[in-house]
């Protein structure tokens, strides 16, 4: 059955509270009476045509038009205009006279009066028509159809009879009312001055505000707090699965089981995943030991070759030395893992090509396939690897003779085998020359960040009108605004490096100017409180002038001679004052592009190791170690030099240098 719609066009239920359970095709015949209309004109949202055709008296014709206009929404096999009320004015169709009441309120306000006289005479005659030939109770049973609770009819009976006993006995017309099945020993009883149980209600109850007990405390509340509604057994008891609809209050709704469980079902795979991932990578284990333990054993027989094994008895061709070392150097690596018979392999395993007499079949010194050496596929390659020469002394700093350099040829799958798990912990400890930028920017974003919320504390005392600064108050300001300028002009200088990075990525690019500009509205936003300091200086200093213009005014002006002394003395502090502050200024400018330069020498040189580190060119990553700790050594000594400059600027504040450097 279609929902019941109003003409707002909002759905309230689902429509099977309207009218009981259609009746059994069981024809009864019913003795036909003007005073009491059958079943079929009283049968709320039943067919207009489902009148017997055998009664054509004109108090059933009117009775079933009264039907068709008063009916809320029920299923009508007749015309679509007989099921509905219609405007007399604009012919709009309505639901209820209810509707077309407000409907001619709002929009035919303001007709003639004698229009206004035909409709309420119309709508008068409609509603003497309803209450002639409809009875109350079917009324009041179809406007009851809109509320917005669950209806209990679509649930099966409590006690269902026998089949046997169903075919016998009398069918029932009405389903059985659910608040006669639930129990009602604890309802509270109803009194004369009976206040809702709300606390924050306290209405009395009564016709105007209903008297209703709530199915599950039993307690009585007005119409308003028990607008909710839950599934209850017949003990009144939560029963979500089996019970009935019921009202309830608010307190036993939001305290059902379940309510407060905003979680869903969990279900823990973990352990099933694990013991199937564990498996899996045992085997995988295995199988990298049991590859490192070949290729170890194979490099430490290749790296310690006899010196002999280039001597021959005959000695006659000068190619023989040569031929026996590669023979002796074959050997050994079939000892290692027995090799692969060239004519069983007529392709390669990996690129599937056929073997010729120019395209040579290689074997894996690590689990001895035949494969090809085609540069293009990469199937197998020869992998440079320097063994530890157990002939020369260790030392702390490995020197030149300390390795021995042996080429393994490898397929690709053993490679991926022996070195995937550490080209990716490598690839994981390796930055990119980006993120490292990116790093640098996001460390001076948060030191500026740190430094802000200080240098807001320390203008506070300065927008003072009332209580000028003093001169400590001043220089901690000043202060405090040259190390955040320092700070914005090094975090420009880093966002401007990024920019500027050279990529062949267009994706790439966009990122570095999107950081960049993100950078820039970072200055934008945070460098605006440093240009008030200068400003409230200048407005102090006016007000201390204009002070002095009124004592003078007052006749207060201070002698000629203490005056000039005073003047002589303060114009000598300052120039001393000033040349301290220009020397330590260019000193600590000095340094600190210094650090800079330094920074990013260490910064080059450690890419370029960790460039030998992938290209397994270990010697020079000895060298450029040292290189390093020595540029560690001097950044050191840099910072130091910066920390006592630093140092000489609190010397300087605190004897009462200048107000502020610009």
């Amino acid at each position: 059955m279609s929902g019941r719609r109003l003409g707002g066009g909002r759905i309230l239920g689902s429509g099977k509270g309207l009218a009981p359970p259609a009746p059994p095709a069981i024809q009864r015949e019913r003795a036909a009476s003007p005073s009491a209309p059958s079943d079929s004109t009283l049968s709320i949202g039943s067919p207009a045509t489902s009148i017997s055709p055998g009664t054509p008296s004109p108090l059933a014709r009117f009775a079933q038009d009264v039907t068709s206009n008063i009916s809320l929404g029920g299923p009508s096999t007749g015309s679509q205009s007989g099921s509905k009320l219609v405007c007399p004015i604009c012919d709009e169709e309505m639901l209820t006279l209810l509707q077309l009441n407000r409907h001619i309120d709002d929009v035919h306000q303001e007709l003639p009066e004698f229009e206004q006289d035909e409709v309420k005479s119309w709508i008068d005659k409609q509603v003497l028509k309803a209450k002639k030939f409809q009875p109350l109770s079917l009324i009041n049973q179809k406007l009851r159809g809109l509320e917005v609770f669950e209806s209990n009819e679509s649930l099966p009976p409590p006690a269902p009879a026998a089949a046997g006993r169903a075919s016998k006995g009398p069918i029932s017309d009405s389903p059985l009312d659910p608040d006669d099945i639930i129990t009602k020993a604890h309802w509270q009883r109803q009194g004369l001055n009976d206040l809702c149980t709300d606390p924050a209600c306290g209405k009395r109850l009564g016709a105007v505000n209903g008297s209703i007990n709530c199915r599950q405390c039993g307690r009585l509340f007005c119409e308003e707090h028990t607008m909710y509604q839950m599934k209850l057994s017949r003990s009144a008891s939560h029963e979500p699965v089996r019970g009935y609809w019921y009202r309830v209050c608010e307190t036993c709704y939001k305290s059902r089981e379940g309510y407060n469980d905003h979680n869903g079902l969990i279900r823990d795979h973990m352990q099933e995943f694990a013991a199937i991932r564990r498996k899996k990578v045992d085997r995988q284990t295995l199988e990298i030991s049991r590859l490192e333990k070949r290729l170890t054993k194979l490099t430490q027989l290749l790296a310690h070759l006899p010196e002999d094994a280039g001597v021959s008895s005959g000695g006659a061709s000068l190619l023989s030395p040569l031929a026996a070392q590669r023979n002796q150097r074959k050997a050994i690596e079939q000892s290692i893992v027995t090799w692969e018979e060239d004519g069983k392999v007529p392709k390669c395993r990996f690129c599937k090509q056929e073997f010729t007499w120019t395209f040579r079949r290689h074997h894996c010194r690590i689990c001895g396939r035949v494969v090809c050496a085609d540069p293009q596929t990469n199937c197998s390659s020869e992998v440079g690897l320097n063994v530890a020469n157990s002939s020369v002394p260790s030392s702390e700093k490995p020197g030149a003779g300390s390795s021995i350099r042996v080429d393994v040829r490898m397929c690709r799958d053993c490679k991926s085998t022996i070195f995937s798990k550490r080209d990716f912990m490598e690839s994981v400890v390796h930055k990119p020359p980006d993120q490292r930028a990116y790093e640098t920017l996001k460390q001076f974003e948060r030191g500026i960040q740190l430094i802000l919320p200080t240098f807001q504390k320390a203008l506070l005392p300065l927008q003072d009108e009332n209580n000028p600064p003093s001169h400590a108050q001043i220089q901690e300001a000043s202060k405090i605004r040259k190390r955040l300028t320092d700070s914005f002009t090094k975090y420009d200088v880093a966002a401007r490096r990024i920019r500027d990075m050279k990529t062949d990525s267009p994706t790439q690019r966009q990122l570095q100017k999107a950081i960049h500009q993100a950078a820039s509205a970072f200055l934008h936003m945070h460098m605006l409180p440093l240009k008030n300091l200068p400003r409230m200086l200048k407005h102090n200093s006016s007000s201390s002038s204009s002070a002095k213009s009124r004592l003078i005014a007052n006749g207060h002006v201070a002698s000629p001679l203490r005056n000039g002394t005073d003047r002589l003395e303060t114009a000598s502090q300052t120039s001393e004052a000033s040349t301290a502050v220009s020397a330590l200024e260019t000193e600590e400018k000095e340094l600190r592009e210094r650090l800079i330069v330094l920074e990013e020498q260490k910064y080059m040189v450690q890419t370029m190791i960790s460039g030998a580190h992938g290209a397994r060119r270990f010697e020079e990553v000895s060298a450029l170690t040292r290189n390093v700790e020595e540029l560690e050594t001097e950044i050191e000594s840099v910072k130091r030099k910066v920390a006592a400059v630093e140092e000489k600027w609190q010397d300087v504040y605190a004897n009462g240098g200048p107000g502020l450097v610009m």
